[in-house]
């Protein structure tokens, strides 16, 4: 298949399975919220400890959970070839959580301090995304055993 023939299999998928519309709506949604976020921290806007930890922190959570869910989606399209529900799942969690760590690895070598709190959040993030794909596909999981 071409690239415009797997992309237009996706669009309809996104379209009219509902699975993937409900994944596609939660990787959506957080990538808005990101952009959100770094929106209001370019404000310098004079926030309480817990508001300046979660404005410094939840961009990393939403990140992940945008990422993991699009690449979950995509996969098709980034590798021209479909595999099982297991390895998709497995390849876009781990895939966001080493990229947005070695994100993370690469600030602090340009000078930015490093922030475990990040890491912690990118974490939480994959691991919240792949239990919703797997409610999502819940029905799946248990014809397979």
């Amino acid at each position: 298949m071409t690239f415009n023939e797997i992309k237009k299999e996706i669009q309809l998928e996104i379209k009219t399975n509902k699975k993937v519309r409900s994944i596609w709506y939660w990787g959506l949604f957080s990538m808005t919220a990101v952009f959100v976020l770094k929106w209001i921290r370019a404000r310098h806007m004079n926030l309480s400890g817990v508001q300046d930890f979660l404005q410094g922190t939840l961009p990393n959570f939403f990140a992940a959970t945008g990422i993991c869910a699009s690449l979950f989606i995509f996969y098709k399209l980034i590798f021209f070839t479909d595999t099982s529900f297991t390895k998709k799942l497995a390849f876009s969690t781990l895939f966001t959580f080493f990229g947005l760590a070695a994100w993370e690895v690469i600030q602090y070598y340009m000078g930015s301090p490093m922030d475990i709190y990040d890491i912690l959040m990118t974490i939480s993030g994959c691991v919240m995304t792949a239990g919703f794909i797997m409610i999502v596909h819940s029905d799946r999981l248990q014809q397979n055993r």
